[in-house]
């Protein structure tokens, strides 16, 4: 086998499943092939040196050969970091299917990249390390509806019709203020984001429209500003009601775009509510 026909890489192992009597077929994200599939000759067999390399959630760098026609081939596949605690913990595993399943589903072969690998990367060691686990899912859709082209627009109503003489700039009160003392904002995912609250008691009839507490749009807000690290220190954890409702609405939001439902969030929201 000529060397040009070599390559190598660096992957997060996003789905795998079974292939003939002893191959897996692995759906990889990478940073300079986006999303690709790749299959694993002999992974299944007792002594497969490779089968260890190549586990659900984990990074690994991998040599592939170029096949024509089929899937290329991972002639060697090394872990760099396995994402142990993912395949152990049935709550943080949850998390991180629902993040691989929403880049699946936003995201073909070969679309992605270095941004894309990156985010799902901290991602999945974040889920591995911190305790509010809500808080990271909450940041990553943020971020991941950037990288694929449907970012909410948080800051400005996006009711152009009735504000044509500029966008209205949206500003919630600080969270220390109290909740019933302020209007609720709305969202509307067919124009693309947030309504302020007098275009959202306009189009509140819209089956598609749906409010917004001045808290939960505070807190969106915050995570698309970033970096996740400022988000974690300087937001306290969510009240379940906040929680609650900011789940709500992305889901929400993300079930319109997508025109169908995640199957990932069933199995998470019925764990949540048994640890709640």
């Amino acid at each position: 086998m000529s060397s040009e026909r070599l390559y190598r890489t660096e992957g997060i192992v996003m789905q795998r499943r079974n292939q003939g009597e002893a191959d897996r077929v692995l759906t990889l994200c990478t940073p300079t092939l986006g999303k690709t599939q790749v299959i694993v000759k002999g992974a299944r067999k007792m002594r497969s040196r490779k089968a260890g390399h190549v586990e659900l959630f984990a990074r690994s760098r991998f040599v592939v050969s170029r096949v024509k026609h089929s899937w290329d081939i991972v002639s060697q596949a090394e872990m760099t970091e396995p994402h142990a605690v993912l395949r152990s913990d049935l709550l943080r595993g949850a998390h991180a299917r629902y993040v691989i399943e929403l880049l699946d589903l936003f995201f073909t072969e070969g679309e992605g990249g270095q941004a894309l690998f990156d985010l799902l990367d901290h991602t999945l060691t974040w889920l591995c390390q911190d305790e509010d686990l809500s808080l990271i899912t909450r940041f990553y859709e943020q971020h991941l509806l950037g990288l694929a082209g449907f970012r909410p627009e948080l800051f400005r109503c996006v009711d152009e019709q009735r504000h044509r003489n500029g966008a209205v700039l949206l500003h919630p009160a600080p969270a220390s203020l109290e909740q019933e003392r302020q209007l609720p904002y709305g969202v509307d995912p067919e124009l693309g984001g947030a309504l302020c609250p007098s275009c959202y008691a306009r189009r509140k009839q819209i089956p598609a429209v749906i409010p917004l507490s001045p808290h939960g749009l505070h807190f969106l807000q915050a995570c698309q500003r970033g970096p996740y690290s400022r988000l974690r220190d300087e937001t306290p954890s969510l009240a379940p009601p906040l929680q609650a409702e900011v789940e709500r609405v992305m889901h929400h939001y993300i079930t319109y775009h997508l025109e169908q439902n995640v199957r990932a969030i069933t199995f998470l929201q019925q764990l949540e509510r048994e640890r709640a």
